[in-house]
């Protein structure tokens, strides 16, 4: 099931919610119940703080010098 982030049009209140498909119509806010809700853009991130996902330098396609971020 999907995670998905919700504001409610009602009192302002932003959630998230799993949601099964087909069930997006049943999807009611956390604070005050009211089905009047919107479906929210969000993104996610991998890592966090100063942890970084780097590949090996064999697998960069980037650059030619082997010196960009993703390289090292």
């Amino acid at each position: 099931m999907p995670l998905y982030e919700y504001a409610c049009k009602k009192c302002g209140k932003r959630f998230e919610s799993l949601v099964t498909s087909g069930k997006e119509r049943d999807v009611v806010c956390a604070e005050c119940g009211s089905g009047d809700v919107q479906k929210m853009i969000s993104c996610f991130g991998i890592g966090g703080g100063s942890s970084r996902i780097k590949a090996s330098s064999s697998s960069c396609r980037s650059c030619s010098s082997k010196s960009c971020s993703t390289c090292h």
